[in-house]
Order: structure tokens, then sequence, then C-alpha cells
């Protein structure tokens, strides 16, 4: 045990520029993990010890070390120390939605990740889905349309579930866990797309969405993936316009 902790302290030695020191901690603790010389569970030396190894202060590596924590890649267990989590792939996108600050460019770029993975997820639904998960989406249909007509503001909740369902029906579980982890920063963006200038909730803009939603899961009842994919596609570069504020919404 004793040579193992020599041989992991080798690993951090050598010190770090001064400019944006956290940030190089960081990064040489994730190369010591794609290098194999940090596997899930690991404990890392105590922090004096790896202080004085990278040649920082401790409360540089602290700042470094929640970091890590806060990406789900290290866990800081009091009185005991600090220990690589597991690295599953749900836990590491959980905090997704930090990245995000809620402001236009960061719904573009929201909705720019979506474009890139959410029609290869509805090619795959349409190709896996069984019948009972293709009859959830037209019950979330059927709750859309009743929502049209009763209380159009509540539609962003129904459209994420719409959304988050597909990803759960193409039957990989990290394509589940990315959307289920920006979720909520969904909503807000599907709120913003929903909504006039003022406030007011953009009939029309909601009727479009499920409209789109209705043409994807015909396409996902067909079985016809790149058709799916197409629609989906389709959908989301109109949301991206909608917060560009391309449609004229009268």
């Amino acid at each position: 045990m004793a040579i193992q902790h020599n041989n992991l302290n080798e690993q951090f030695r050598g010190a770090v520029h001064r400019e944006a020191v956290s940030e190089q901690i960081t990064e040489r603790v994730l190369s010591l993990i794609r290098e194999k010389q940090l596997k899930p569970g690991d404990r890392l030396p105590p922090e004096r010890e790896l202080s004085a190894t990278m040649g920082v202060s401790r409360a540089t590596l602290r700042e470094s070390l929640r970091s890590l924590e806060m990406m789900n890649i290290v866990e800081l267990r009091h009185g005991s120390g600090t220990y690589v989590t597991s690295l599953e792939p749900g836990l590491l996108v959980e905090r997704f939605d930090l990245v995000f600050s809620l402001n236009d460019n960061s719904f573009l770029n929201l909705i720019e990740a979506r474009q890139v993975i959410e029609p290869g997820a509805t090619a795959l639904a349409a190709r896996r889905a069984t019948d009972e998960e293709i009859a959830a989406l037209d019950d979330v249909l059927a709750r859309s349309w009743d929502c049209l007509d009763n209380n159009p503001a509540d539609f962003p909740t129904l459209d994420i579930e719409f959304h988050t369902g597909i990803a759960e029906y193409s039957h990989n579980a990290l394509l589940t866990r990315i959307m289920q982890s920006v979720a909520q920063l969904g909503i807000a963006s599907s709120r913003r797309t929903a909504t006039r200038e003022g406030g007011k909730v953009s009939v029309a803009g909601v009727e479009r969405a499920i409209n789109a939603h209705q043409s994807i899961v015909d396409a996902i009842r067909s079985r016809d993936a790149e058709l799916a994919r197409l629609r989906m596609y389709e959908h989301l570069i109109a949301v991206e316009q909608t917060l560009r504020g391309e449609w004229d919404e009268r």
C-alpha cells in the first residue's frame, strides 16, 4: 500500500504555473484518470501531502478539488479523504445544467447540443420503442392538445416529458441520463420559445410545437428511423429559429 501511495504522489509531482493554477490541478487529476493512474474508488493522497508535492497552497488545491466534486469526479469524505467516484456515465452527466447560465447564448448552446443528440436518439426510438412506449407518447400528445385548449402556459413541462420520453425509448441509458440532466434547463428554454414579448404565451408557438411532436411520433410509429431523425431535427431547427426571433408571432 505504501509503495502504491508513493507512486501516486510521483504522478502528481511537479510545480504548476501560477496562471489558472486550480484549473491545471483539475486537468492533472483528469489526465491521471484518463491514463488509468487513478481508478474509481481510489483515494487521493492527503491534502497537506498533495499540496506540497504539487507545489501549491492547500487553499488552491481545495478550490480544484471542489470543482472536481461539482463535476462528480471526486467525493470529499469528511474525516476520511478524497476519493475518485464510480465515474459512471449517469453520474458524470448529472451536472451538465451547471455549464449553462440562463441567457440567450446558453439557450442557443443548449439547442445546438440537442440538434446533435436528439435526432439520433429519435432514430433509435423508431427502431426500439415498444408499442406501449409509443402509446405513452400518444398520451403526452393528447395531454398537450388539452393543454393548448385550456392552459397553454403549462406546455413546457409536457414538452420536456415528450423529449425525455423519446430519449428513454431509445433504450440507451446514457442518452436518457443526458436528456434528464438538461430537463429543467429545457423547461426554461421551452418557456422562452413559447412566449411572446411581454410574457404572453404564444398559442401559435405551442400549436406549432405539438404538430411537430405529432409528426415525430408518426415517424416513430411507422418505424422509419431516418424520417424520425429528420422530423426531430426539423423541429429543433424551428426551436432555434424561435430563440433567434425569426418566427413572426402573429
